[in-house]
């Protein structure tokens, strides 16, 4: 075996979001025993994501490549192949992208890449018409089955989303990697919090945020509702979210619901942060009100940083660090998520200490983390080789 193991890493572009704050931890924590290439998918053109800097900062290579659904699965093979001659050859491929890491996985023991790892970042649903929702269903079980047979390793941020993705009899086998930040860049002092609201002009006013892309499945209108309900019994919050649009239709959805609510000087969207940890300390209150999640990443930002986070039935229980910050309340149930907020406003504040603690016992530091994969990697290629 080569001194240092290559590892190539599939993803799409990088943008914040769980899978690639992982992958960024990941690369800011390396021990220096594996050499990281991240290899990014693209449909239409490259686009460069919020990451892409401080990537090349640390010296990653960033390589692209043609998603499986634009290029075909003959061409993504061959380009794949060709990737790993001149690049490699890799000792491990590691898919981020949850279903379409069928294709990949496939195409990769086809290029000759020994240790295939088929990893979920989601408790994969699908939103639209019955028709569409009926064909990403179909083309997720033929990528199943992909997987099944061409993936040797599974890896999964829940069990939630190891069910969703792997097959029974893989389930002995999965490995659940939670999703992972540098606790310490998040802890909050006295100063944060004024800072942050300074920053985005937000001084004396009561925030209830979240971090997250703009798409149906996030729930937005559940927080839109929940300003109306909180101003009719006097108490005025506002909304502030970061996150890209992904779903212009929802996003106009959100604000034109926000006018009907009489509520739309109270709601915020501000586009992707690129200092998420400082940012977040504008927030009173974290709100996670997503239809389902995977793993649910912005909670466990938000516990880092102090903040008593309500988040809905719909994200996997994992989350909670236990460190007496989080709140789950049924997305159904308006009256759950205003006595929750209330609870909020009276939760003791907890020293960086104990957060720091409970997040090591959780196994979501990724200064231990990453090196724990680092030694994954390192084992299943010696197995696989």
């Amino acid at each position: 075996m080569k001194e240092k193991l290559k590892v190539l890493l599939c993803t799409g572009v990088m943008n914040a979001g769980g899978a690639e704050t992982l992958i960024m931890e990941l690369l800011r924590q390396q021990t220096g025993a594996v050499e990281y290439t991240l290899l990014i998918h693209y449909a239409d053109k490259k686009e460069p994501g919020v990451f892409d800097d401080e990537i090349h900062a640390l010296g990653v290579q960033m390589l692209y490549i043609p998603s499986v659904g634009s290029a075909g699965q003959k061409e993504y093979t061959r380009l794949l192949s060709d990737i790993n001659q001149q690049y490699g050859p890799f000792d491990v491929i590691h898919s981020h992208l949850n279903g379409i890491g069928g294709a990949i996985m496939k195409a990769a023991k086809e290029a000759g890449i020994h240790s295939r790892i088929a990893h979920c970042h989601a408790d994969i649903a699908f939103k639209g018409n019955a028709v569409n929702r009926a064909k990403n269903e179909a083309l997720l079980q033929l990528m199943r089955k992909y997987i099944d047979t061409y993936a040797n390793h599974y890896w999964a941020c829940s069990p939630a989303a190891a069910k969703r993705l792997f097959y029974q009899k893989r389930l002995s086998k999965a490995v659940i990697i939670p999703n992972v930040i540098d606790v310490e860049k998040y802890l909050g002092t006295p100063e944060s919090a004024a800072k942050a609201k300074q920053k985005f002009s937000l001084d004396n006013k009561n925030i209830i945020g979240a971090v997250g892309r703009i798409a149906p499945i996030k729930n937005y209108e559940c927080i839109i509702r929940l300003l109306k309900q909180l101003k009719d019994s006097g108490k005025e919050y506002t909304f502030v979210c970061f996150g890209r649009v992904v779903d212009e239709a929802y996003y106009n959805s959100l604000l034109a619901l926000a006018k009907e609510m009489q509520v739309e000087k109270q709601v915020k969207f501000l586009g992707n942060s690129t200092a998420v940890a400082e940012d977040i300390h504008c927030f009173d209150i974290a709100v996670m009100p997503s239809h389902s999640e995977g793993f649910g990443m912005a909670a466990i930002e938000a516990q880092a940083a102090g903040i008593p986070t309500i988040v809905s039935t719909g994200v996997p229980q994992i989350v909670d660090v236990k460190a007496g910050l989080v709140q789950f309340a049924d997305v159904a149930d308006m009256t759950a998520w205003v006595n929750a907020v209330e609870a909020a406003e009276h939760c003791p504040p907890v020293s960086n200490q104990t957060i720091v603690e409970c997040f090591d016992k959780s196994g979501f530091n990724s200064k231990t983390m990453a090196k724990q994969i680092e030694q994954k990697y390192i084992a299943m290629a010696k197995e696989d080789a």
